[in-house]
């Protein structure tokens, strides 16, 4: 295992900069276009991959968050009725899944145009095919 040095140290804080700075990017432009939160979005996301019906901790483990750290936001997009919470067991009120509701659908296919455009000018454009193979090796390293 390499040593870690100042160099491996610094590449780490540039990585964790670099990261904030483009979802910073990203979520301004979301903001900009429908005043809606990347972390709102991502939620939105996440059930969309999952077939629209998920548990929060499923929500949360996709997301990479703590469970307790999405509850806020699950609270404000069912305000705005883009989701709906539906408890599984009357007796156990942490026994709840969440849907994905038809207009929440709706807003996800829209965003996701935004989405997609602010991914391509913040990151995307920047890298060639070898340089984005590259990058999925890394985080194939780093996630094991």
């Amino acid at each position: 295992m390499p040593r870690l040095d100042n160099v491996r140290v610094g590449v780490w804080r540039d990585l964790q900069s670099l990261v904030g700075a483009l979802e910073r990017s990203i979520d301004d432009e979301l903001r900009a276009e429908w005043d809606i939160t990347i972390g709102w979005f991502d939620v939105l996301t996440t059930l969309q991959r999952l077939g629209g019906f998920a548990r929060p901790l499923d929500i949360a483990a996709d997301l990479r968050l703590p469970a307790s750290s999405i509850s806020r936001r699950l609270d404000r997009l069912e305000e705005e009725g883009w989701i709906k919470r539906h408890r599984l067991d009357e007796d156990d009120k942490r026994a709840v899944e969440v849907e994905l509701t038809k207009s929440g659908r709706r807003l996800w296919r829209e965003m996701s145009v935004s989405y997609r455009r602010a991914v391509q000018a913040s990151f995307a454009r920047h890298l060639d095919d070898d340089e984005i193979d590259d990058l999925q090796r890394i985080i194939g390293l780093l996630n094991e």
